[in-house]
């Protein structure tokens, strides 16, 4: 570095050697100092490191006893509905649910359009064979009887 330095400014010197009388400066040089030895690599410590937990997410079925929905009579029992019934009443109610939601711009309004036709579709017919299926199991006939009987085909959409 220090000779680019004095290479730089050496041209401009020159000129006022020449002013000097022929008067030269002395050269100089550059010493070039002994290079350091490289630093001896440090061994890294080793820090004991607790074993972590194993995690593992598994994906768990769907309750059976859903929380929301109505009561039967036979309290004692974990599936107050039969399957097919309890099934029914979870999709239907995530039918009413998107029918009941506000399009408040056509995004919204095809998001809403595209899970009603996902959720309510064929859900009048399984209303009816339910009825019928289950005509004679009271707590099952009353837990069908909110539920309108025809909402297909009835869009706000």
């Amino acid at each position: 570095m220090m000779l680019a330095l004095l290479a730089g400014c050496r041209g401009s010197s020159d000129d006022s050697a020449q002013a000097d009388n022929g008067m030269a400066p002395a050269p100089a040089v550059a010493a070039i100092l002994p290079q350091e030895p490289a630093p001896l690599p440090v061994e890294n410590a080793t820090i004991p490191v607790k074993p972590s937990p194993v995690v593992t997410v598994r994906a768990q079925p769907a309750p059976r006893n859903v929380m929301d929905l109505p009561p039967s009579d036979d309290d004692m029992s974990a599936l107050p509905f039969p399957q097919e019934v309890t099934a029914f009443m979870v999709d239907r109610d995530g039918c009413d649910h998107f029918r009941g939601e506000e399009a408040y711009d056509a995004e919204r309004r095809a998001y809403i359009a595209e899970n009603i036709a996902e959720l309510c579709h064929g859900t009048d017919a399984r209303l009816s064979m339910l009825r019928r299926r289950y005509a004679g199991d009271a707590p099952v006939t009353a837990a069908l009887r909110g539920y309108d009987a025809h909402i297909e085909g009835v869009s706000r959409y």
